[in-house]
């Protein structure tokens, strides 16, 4: 017994510019994948495996102006990072040179302070006669004590800004 087919429903007529789908790709210069993800999207119709070429352009066109306001606008929000960017480095390079300044400024205060107590230290207390000899002993390891003082409170006041308290009396 012949099977009875089903009535096949009438499939729209084809457009006169109707190409097969791979051919349309070719002419617009995308993959034919691409092309049927954009009729997937609804830029246009595919009709047994043909399409408008006409129609094939258009929903390309369309696609690449939706991609360009898309790309427009991470373009602009790439610039205005990149313009953050550059001032926080610009801001972090400020602040860097400061750090370094101020590391320099601690090197130098170190430095001031052992030169100091050195001097110090190079007293020629043996000259000294034997009953002052503990007493001017006395007088180093205080100044010694005080010019170490001194090193830390300038460098305290160099981390806080406030030099108000390192500055020379009137």
């Amino acid at each position: 017994m012949a099977r009875a087919r089903k009535p096949r429903a009438e499939a729209p007529p084809l457009p006169p510019d109707a190409v097969r789908l791979a051919e349309a790709a070719e002419v617009v210069g995308i993959g034919a994948e691409r092309l049927r993800q954009l009729a997937r999207e609804g830029r246009f119709t595919v009709v047994r495996g043909q399409v408008s070429l006409t129609a094939a352009i258009g929903g390309v066109i369309a696609a690449l102006r939706e991609r360009a306001k898309r790309d427009t606008k991470t373009a602009s929000l790439s610039r205005a990072q990149d313009a953050r960017a550059a001032l926080q480095a610009a801001r972090t390079e400020r602040r860097r040179a400061q750090l370094v300044a101020r590391a320099d400024a601690d090197d130098a205060l170190d430095e001031l302070g052992r030169r100091a107590v050195a001097a110090l230290r190079r007293a020629p207390v043996e000259r000294v006669a034997a009953q002052l000899r503990v007493a001017v002993l006395v007088e180093i390891r205080e100044a010694e004590e005080q010019i170490l003082e001194a090193v830390r409170k300038s460098k305290r006041a160099l981390a806080s800004g406030d030099l108000s308290g390192v500055a020379p009396d009137e």
